[in-house]
């Protein structure tokens, strides 16, 4: 069913300027040339359709000391692309979406059942960054920073039209996709210190015409019924913080805590949006004695909280019911609390420390879970105890 060729070519090169005191300055070029091709013997229509994709990016980041405390960065970049594909789309459903009006000059050949047509788009994205870093002390740091960022739709977002058979769900992309547009506003206080150190960082990004999938309804065909995921674009903002916090208790004994957090709305519907990450938080603690062979043994625990903020659930006909059932297909999973363990110890064969032995476990308890991101929540859980061994030799 599936005989794919995907050959890409690039040629990236820098140039830094670092010469004059306080002033670092990179410059930089990407050329990119990537083509799919996809055997027309197997014949099936192609999932992936023939593609020729054309990348070139101009890039400049530099940073400069405006004094002993403070330091200025900024970056500036240009980014061009060009998708030029060949894809067959079912008549009905070229119809469905009311591309026979918006791209009726893109059909090169009409076969009845099916259209060949010849998309080409033509992206130009912009981007640009500008902080400041504010050293209040040998260890303390206050950082601001702003960046205004471009995105061009990939193929699976414009050409997705058919099952996704890994996630068992039709999926379907829109030709009249537009670059997504990133305004962002972050901050971050920061402590490094041999003692302990701790970091939190708030940000909010606005985002113009923010390209999401979302399931859309069902449909029934001869394989069954699946679910219909449908990308759109929308405006988005999303807020959320992250934070850490370390301590050296003693020279062998280090704690490490992280907490994430993230809100995201749909600021056209005033609604949450889907695939938000739930809040985590992370703890771990780590024993090391460098005259123990390098011995080293860490126990983590993850929480995961459950996710309260999604979409409403959809209503679908039911043919075996005759009428309209909710399709809980939004409600997130409960919270899971993961532990996992990892230790390590070197040893010299040749060389001095030249071989390190390490085993760890995740999922120390075998805990039964679905996370709110995984494709395959919706069929089984997530992955049970794993306990893997390694060997590194430096020779």
């Amino acid at each position: 069913s599936l005989d794919l060729d995907l050959t890409t070519h690039s040629v990236l090169t820098n140039i830094k300027f670092d010469a004059k005191q306080g002033l670092d300055l990179k410059v930089g070029a990407l050329g990119r040339f990537q083509t799919n091709f996809a055997n027309p013997d197997t014949g099936v229509r192609r999932l992936i359709p023939d593609y020729d994709k054309f990348d070139f990016g101009l890039y400049s980041i530099g940073s400069y000391e405006l004094d002993t405390d403070w330091t200025l960065d900024a970056g500036l970049r240009y980014d061009f692309s060009r998708i030029d594909s060949k894809k067959f789309y079912r008549t009905s459903r070229w119809e469905e979406r009311g591309y026979d009006v918006d791209f009726a000059d893109i059909v090169l050949e009409d076969l009845g059942t099916q259209l060949l047509t010849n998309p080409v788009f033509d992206y130009h994205n912009f981007s640009g960054t500008l902080g400041f870093h504010y050293e209040i002390n040998g260890k303390d740091h206050l950082r601001f920073n702003y960046a205004l960022s471009q995105r061009a739709p990939n193929p699976s977002e414009l050409f997705s039209d058919g099952l996704h058979h890994s996630a068992a769900r039709i999926e379907l992309g829109d030709l009249r996709m537009n670059s997504e547009t990133s305004s962002k506003f972050s901050a971050s206080l920061e402590r490094n210190s041999n003692k302990f150190g701790y970091s939190v960082a708030p940000f909010v990004n606005s985002i113009k015409d923010f390209i999401l999938l979302e399931p859309t309804g069902v449909e029934f065909t001869i394989r069954g019924a699946f679910p219909v995921w449908s990308y759109r674009q929308t405006n988005a903002v999303l807020f959320g913080i992250d934070a850490s916090l370390y301590n050296n208790w003693t020279s062998n004994i280090r704690t490490d805590h992280k907490f994430a957090w993230v809100k995201g709305t749909d600021s056209e519907t005033d609604t949450p949006l889907i695939n938000i990450p739930a809040a985590n938080f992370t703890n771990s603690i780590t024993f090391t004695n460098t005259n123990w062979s390098n011995f080293l043994i860490s126990l983590e625990s993850q929480y995961v909280f459950e996710q309260s903020r999604y979409p409403e659930n959809i209503e679908v006909f039911s043919p075996q019911q005759q009428e309209n059932v909710l399709l809980e297909i939004n409600t997130p999973p409960e919270a899971y609390h993961l532990l996992a363990i990892n230790t390590e110890a070197s040893f010299t064969i040749k060389n001095k420390n030249d071989l390190t032995v390490g085993l760890s476990a995740t999922n120390l308890l075998n805990t039964n879970y679905r996370d709110y991101l995984n494709r395959q929540r919706y069929f089984v859980d997530d992955m049970g105890r794993n306990i893997s061994m390694r060997l590194i030799f430096n020779y």
